[in-house]
């Protein structure tokens, strides 16, 4: 009479914890290009809309997913107020001078530089 033990699998207790670091860190990861991204753009759409047409210009949120590969997609929300003195303020209803956009944003990262693009830029209703 032999007597015969199966030998646990120590594989599987450590799947499941791999998985979700691995996600976790594709978290991190565009999480972190998303906050890269928000103050390029910040700091790019700020100076561009107040140069070309005197806006002040405030982000209020940036949502990227990833799309496949190196390549995200996402939505920019903007506060966009006409600034007093700029020849664009209309001084007689206020209303007029503050704005909401969204933009369609496109993403693409090597995992150390990015290169982002707007497109669709529309009042946010």
């Amino acid at each position: 009479m032999s007597i015969h033990y199966d030998k646990p699998n120590t594989m599987k207790p450590y799947v499941i914890p791999l998985f979700i670091l691995l996600y976790c860190l594709g978290c991190d990861n565009t999480e972190d290009l998303t906050n890269q991204v928000r103050d390029s753009i910040s700091k790019e759409l700020s100076e561009k809309n107040l140069e070309m047409y005197g806006l002040e210009t405030n982000i209020i949120s940036l949502d990227l997913v990833g799309k496949g590969g190196n390549e995200f997609v996402g939505i920019l929300r903007t506060n966009e107020i006409r600034k007093k003195g700029s020849k664009y303020y209309i001084s007689g209803d206020s209303t007029d001078n503050n704005f909401e956009f969204e933009y369609d944003v496109h993403v693409i990262s090597d995992g150390g530089k990015f290169q982002y693009e707007l497109q669709g830029k529309r009042p946010k209703n």
